[in-house]
């Protein structure tokens, strides 16, 4: 049986201890900062990304900028480091649920707790905005409820800098394709209004309990996301009030400057809507699209001026029949040049999007995973508190693209870790199955054996103390009955030499405790003995016994004879 693996340190402080989760990028497990004694969550770099040096410096330098958000509402970041090649964040550890389960679990939400979490969303990502950091993965599965209700944001230890690079060159495309906003989607540039478009999809969740697109694949609901329009809320919902509609709405317009522009904006109409107040966001019919707006748009389009005069018009229409002209040669140049680019080069693979197999058996999830287009790696590993043959986490996560045919890994549990069997030899019977059931074991069978310990304690266990086995493992004990007895043989009439080897080898002790007169036994053999033959007693008993004497004396008869008288 193999060992359990002894625990991990990092920096002499921060002892890892189960796996939470896994994604793309980074591993999170549950750990002990010994300095502090207080449970945290360890978020560490995946090894592939450990040598590419550029990757290691953006992931220190954004993880200590998300290190400076102090917010009730956002996982704190306590510190950062490394060890060898292995590059780590340490956070604070919440307890409770994320909010895609309470959604997949409960369905819709109440409009008015909807917007509560919301609000609590959007508190969170005001400060980070105005440090210049954007989520860019604002989804139900990075927001957590704990269990007084309390709404944290994670995952802002790898955000982007609004001035910097991202940490990889595709990782603004291959977000979660139910919550990307249009920019993202093209593998445009992204600011802080599109954490707002991907919060609008989550307020739509937690409204209707679907995403607010969905698709074949994640490509479909990406290019969704671009070109088409969502329904409002209260098409699948009928209690969604009107005015959380246009907040919703407007957190999703296609266009950034369509959408609330800072995250307190859209926090403040929150509450509005929440407290029945009018919203600053009202829904307008443009066209068979909806579309809210509260002010000036800034379109990004020259305007058509009209009261002209007719021959500045015409001259006006033929400038731009000649620049339409331009346009369309150049576009169909590109055009030609795109297809034989493309003709020369390998065709892409597929993205595909990854099951969630986290909880089935591993059977089940290595069928599904396969059935999609991936090979899987299963691993196992000991966990307390998941079922032996459950998959504990996968990597890519659930919903995350992968290329079609790339590699899944699995951590599928062992159930808990050995533990040794406790030394029960010596308790009561009593005793050794309450120890045996307070360390998570199950008593076995109990059998009785003779023994010199006194009745009623345990002399063997089966497994023997100390040995590693699985809890629930059954104890099999022998309970002590008593030192076995011996029957006193039958020495009565034999000459006291040979009853004394007879007795003394049955380990009894031979004791004559006198002589007595016998008419049935001879001189120099036992007359009497106690116990008597057949007795039960324990060895090392006395066995006592009178010498014979002979048969008794004749009694003397005295006759005196007196003479007579003459």
């Amino acid at each position: 049986m193999s060992e359990e693996r002894p625990k991990r340190v990092l920096a002499e402080r921060y002892e890892i201890d189960s796996l939470l989760g896994q994604g793309g990028m980074a591993r999170v497990f549950r750990g002990t900062d010994r300095v502090l004694d207080r449970t945290v969550a360890i978020k560490v770099l995946s090894p592939q990304f450990a040598d590419d040096d550029q990757f290691v410096a953006r992931f220190r330098r954004e993880a200590q900028a998300a290190a400076g958000l102090n917010h009730p509402n956002i996982v704190s970041v306590y510190d950062t480091g490394d060890q060898g090649d292995v590059h780590f964040i340490v956070m604070e550890y919440v307890e409770g649920r994320t909010l895609r389960d309470v959604i997949r679990s409960e369905g819709p939400l109440l409009p008015e707790r909807a917007a509560e979490i919301g609000e609590a969303v959007a508190r969170a990502l005001s400060p980070a905005h105005q440090a210049g950091l954007v989520h860019r993965d604002i989804k139900p599965g990075n927001i957590m409820l704990t269990r007084d209700g309390e709404v944290k944001v994670m995952d802002f230890g790898i955000a982007r800098t609004s001035t910097g690079d991202t940490l990889t060159q595709t990782a603004a495309v291959l977000g979660t394709a139910s919550y990307l906003s249009p920019e993202q989607a093209q593998g445009h540039s992204v600011d802080t209004r599109s954490d707002l478009y991907s919060l609008g999809c989550v307020l739509f969740e937690m409204l209707t309990g679907r995403a607010p697109f969905t698709g074949d694949s994640p490509v479909a609901i990406a290019y969704k996301h671009v070109k088409e329009d969502p329904v409002p809320p209260s098409h699948l919902n009928p209690d969604v009030p009107p005015s959380l509609d246009a907040v919703v709405m407007k957190c999703m317009a296609k266009n950034p400057a369509n959408r609330y522009q800072t995250a307190e904006e859209l926090r403040a109409d929150l509450e509005r809507a929440r407290r029945g107040l009018p919203t600053l966001a009202t829904p307008v019919m443009a066209g068979d699209a909806t579309a809210v707006v509260t002010g000036p748009v800034d379109t990004g389009e020259t305007a058509v001026m009209t009261g002209m005069p007719p021959d500045e018009q015409e001259g006006g229409r033929r400038w731009w029949l000649i620049a339409l002209g331009v346009i369309l040669a150049l576009a169909a140049l590109g055009l030609a040049a795109f297809f034989l680019v493309r003709s020369l080069l390998p065709a892409p693979t597929e993205l595909v999007q990854v099951p969630d197999v986290v909880g089935e058996p591993e059977d089940e999830a290595v069928d599904t995973l396969e059935q999609a287009g991936f090979r899987v790696q299963v691993d196992e590993q000991f966990d307390p508190e998941v079922r032996r043959g459950l998959v504990i986490s996968q990597d890519p996560p659930a919903d995350e693209l992968a290329e079609e045919g790339s590699e899944v890994s699995l951590v599928v549990s062992r159930g808990p870790p050995p533990e040794a069997v406790p030394d029960v030899v010596g308790e009561t019977q009593e005793s050794a199955e309450q120890i045996l059931v307070d360390a998570g074991f199950v008593v076995g069978t109990v059998t009785d054996q003779e023994s010199d310990e006194e009745e009623g304690i345990v002399i063997e266990q089966d497994p023997p103390a100390d040995t590693d086995a699985r809890p629930g493992t059954a104890v099999n004990l022998v309970v002590s009955s008593g030192p076995a007895t011996v029957s006193v043989p039958d020495v009565f009439c034999q000459d006291l030499g040979s009853a004394q080897e007879e007795v003394e080898e049955l380990g009894l002790d031979f004791v004559v405790t006198g002589s007595r007169f016998s008419d049935e036994c001879e001189p120099g053999t036992v007359a009497e003995q106690n116990p008597s033959a057949g007795t039960e007693v324990q060895p090392g008993s006395n066995v006592r016994v009178k010498e014979s004497s002979g048969p008794s004396p004749e009694p003397t008869i005295t006759i005196t004879i007196t003479p007579e008288d003459d």
